[in-house]
């Protein structure tokens, strides 16, 4: 197949939507002699943050001199992003190669009497741990889709898993309250393999306690076993003071913006030094790097330049928060201009009112996808906040009016505030105006 048959291929399974569960997985990694066994894997979960953690092990390993695969989900502007190795994506050419390859398995498993049509999301889960093996890689770390139970992920035996920090998100799917959603994230939790969980609500974390002791399980907590203390907050990332059990603290610098990165750090460090345990060495120099160089695109990604641009994939009430304290904290000298769009199975009048306090002028237009809330909807509620609000349906257009405006407005009102124009909602707009931002900021 091309890459553009292999895409179409996988995103027709689109038709069977969203069904949890693990065995038609199991069949299928069966059909393909299980080549998720064939490494060890370090396996995260969590509401928000688990893309930030696994960039952040992926790094420090890479550093250290691993082969490390990541699977990570939705991408941004690429299918290519999901499935990289030592942070290189994966070629366009071999997706297609692979696609082909699989096709057969997958359509056996199709037409099986017990079984229905793997989902999209199987289908990247298998082609991630084909790939994977195939390459040889070290070591894989592998993000949960949704959940933990019933992700399709969740067919590995891990070296160590993490938890980040658990929200309510998805409560179509997961549940309704914390504890609930909790549960399900807490099904990664393997017998006897360690697991080390983020910053939590307490209704979660003794979920997650629990969940560890009845599989006898290894339980390590942020804020008990690995401590951290953020001492600076920058657009080019942040410092902390990090700490292990029984062990003097150091200071690391993170280049991640937003100071609820600094969790997000100590949950890795805490992944890595299980993982030195169980085999994977590294050095401190390592982490050091690692932390130092991390890229993470689109999570409070900052552009400088006239208006200055942030883009955040925050598309939950939990990712509004953290969002709410960075634009308070770090950008705290600006009037914030923001270009939204946000699904419409997203508790949006939540979401608006914890950002609408900080912002300034809003341009609220169509997440490119079918599922996009009606922006019209979304600038309403804005100025039901007080907030003035301006519906530009296209994105791209949405942008390049909130720049316009942004820039023209630079030094003018009262406050004689800079412009900073933010970009927000969901992942798919952040990933449909990113290459659109680059190209901007690279030709000036």
């Amino acid at each position: 197949m091309t890459y553009q048959e292999a895409l179409e291929y996988i995103h027709n399974r689109t038709q069977f939507g969203i069904k949890l569960g693990l065995d038609r997985m199991r069949y299928l990694l069966e059909l393909c002699d299980h080549p998720h066994r064939k490494y060890p894997v370090i396996h995260i979960a969590g509401t928000n943050g688990k893309g930030s953690v696994a960039a952040l092990v992926t790094s420090v390993l890479s550093a250290a001199g691993y082969r490390v695969g990541r699977f990570i989900s939705p991408h941004l502007s690429s299918y290519t992003e999901r499935f990289s190795i030592n942070n290189r994506n994966i070629s366009e050419d071999r997706v297609g190669r692979l696609v082909s390859q699989l096709k057969p398995a997958l359509e056996q498993t199709a037409h099986h009497p017990l079984y229905s049509p793997p989902t999209e999301f199987e289908v990247a889960t298998l082609l991630a741990f084909q790939y994977f093996a195939e390459e040889r890689v070290d070591v894989a770390v592998i993000e949960v889709g949704m959940g933990g139970r019933l992700d399709s992920t969740n067919v590995v035996n891990p070296l160590v898993s993490g938890i980040t920090h658990i929200a309510l998100d998805h409560r179509e799917y997961l549940g309704h309250t914390l504890s609930a959603i909790a549960r399900e994230k807490a099904g990664i939790i393997k017998p006897g393999r360690p697991v080390v969980v983020g910053v939590q609500e307490q209704e979660a974390y003794a979920v997650l306690k629990n969940a560890a002791t009845k599989a006898k399980a290894p339980f390590y907590a942020v804020g008990r076993d690995f401590e951290y203390k953020l001492l600076a907050t920058k657009t080019t990332g942040i410092t902390l003071e990090i700490k292990g059990s029984h062990e003097p603290s150091f200071t690391v610098r993170v280049g991640l913006t937003g100071g609820h990165q600094a969790a997000n750090a100590t949950l890795a460090f805490g992944l890595l030094s299980i993982a030195k345990q169980e085999g994977l060495k590294w050095e401190v120099k390592d982490l050091l790097n690692g932390f130092a160089e991390v890229k993470w695109p689109g999570r409070l990604e900052f552009f400088p330049g006239k208006p200055p641009i942030l883009m955040d994939g925050a598309h939950n009430p939990d990712g509004f928060t953290a969002l709410f304290r960075a634009i308070s904290d770090v950008f705290a000298e600006y009037q914030i201009y923001l270009v939204i769009g946000i699904l419409k199975n997203r508790p949006f009048k939540e979401m608006v009112s914890i950002l609408a306090p900080r912002i300034s002028k809003v341009f609220a237009t169509r997440a490119p996808d079918p599922k996009s809330a009606d922006p019209i909807d979304i600038a309403e509620e804005f100025r039901d906040h007080g907030v003035e609000a301006t519906v530009v349906q296209e994105p791209s257009a949405a942008l390049r009016t909130a720049l316009a405006e942004a820039d023209r407005n630079s030094y003018a009102g009262e406050e004689k505030k800079n412009r900073l124009l933010l970009v927000a909602g969901s992942l798919y707009l952040i990933g449909d105006l990113r290459p659109e931002v680059l190209d901007l900021r690279e030709s000036k």
